[in-house]
Order: structure tokens, then sequence, then C-alpha cells
């Protein structure tokens, strides 16, 4: 993967993305189906007083857990039933503007890519109710057998509720 120049940041207003989604596609927070909304903790934030960088991904991990929920697929269940899941093999996060306790913000999701073994998640950071960035990256899993942790492929159940999720085929 390269690291794309400023002219392609807003995709995902990122330099960190997919050269793929590069074709002259840009991204705005309206081109987000997903966002979920949170509150700066006090435990979040460090010596200078904003968000310690490290929580950045912990707010990527509840957005996505969020966006799961919303999709209405029982993941736990799938889980458990065919012993499949995913393992983050990449995450990425740039920083924007800093984040201050008590402040809140919005998280958006968004599936970028949903290949034969692996899912490329966006994310993009607003304060909330504004178009004023905070962070965006990526995030890259790969569906793997619990057993063994080897890579299988995506379940159809799985690809059809994101699909249906998102309004669009996703490969």
């Amino acid at each position: 993967m390269d690291t794309q120049c400023c002219s392609l940041l807003r995709l995902c207003k990122c330099a960190m993305v997919w050269p793929k989604l590069a074709d002259g596609i840009e991204m705005a927070r309206s081109d987000f189906k997903f966002f979920h909304t949170m509150r700066v903790r006090y435990s979040e934030i460090d010596h200078q007083g904003v968000v310690f960088n490290a929580h950045y991904l912990t707010y990527l991990d509840v957005g996505h857990t969020e966006y799961m929920r919303s999709m209405r697929y029982n993941y736990s269940a799938a889980v458990k039933e065919t012993g499949i899941d995913f393992h983050l093999v990449k995450a990425t996060v740039e920083f924007k503007a800093p984040l201050y306790f008590d402040q809140e913000f919005d998280v958006g999701i968004r599936v970028a890519r949903l290949g034969n073994t692996s899912i490329t998640i966006i994310y993009e950071i607003y304060k909330t109710g504004t178009d004023d960035l905070v962070a965006c990256g990526e995030k890259v899993d790969v569906c793997v057998y619990l057993e063994g942790h080897k890579p299988v492929q995506i379940p159809e159940g799985f690809r059809k509720a994101m699909e249906e999720f998102e309004g669009k085929e996703l490969s």
C-alpha cells in the first residue's frame, strides 16, 4: 500500500488510504451512513489537557461495535456458531485537531472494502454536529477460524448484512 499525497486527502481526509479508493472519490461527513456520538471522559485526557492518542483506537472500536449493532446482525451468535471471527491486522490514525475533557464527538464508520478474507473500515471523528474533523484513519481486519487463526472467506451472511446496511455492493 502506498502513502497518498495531499491531493487525495479528501477521500478519508487522511494520507493513508487504499489506492484503489483514490479514483477521484471525495468523501464528506455526509458520505458516512453511520455515526456514534461519544463524550471525552476525564480518564482519557493527558497532562496537556487533550485526549491521549491511544484512546482514538478505543473510540474507533466503540464506533465499530455500535455500527455492527446497528446492522442488526447477531455477530456474537455467528462467532459462537461458526468459530469464525476477525483479527485486527492494521490500524492507522491521523490527528487533525485535539479533543478536550467533556467534549462531544461523532465517530463516523463506513466500509471501504470487503474482500474475500478481509475488511477495510474507514473512520472519521468530528466535533459533534459540525464538519470539524478531529481525526481519521482506517483499520483492516482479517476473517479467521478461531481455532488455528488461519484466514477464511468472509461468511456470506455477514457480507449480505453489511451490504444491505451500506446500501451497496462492497468489494
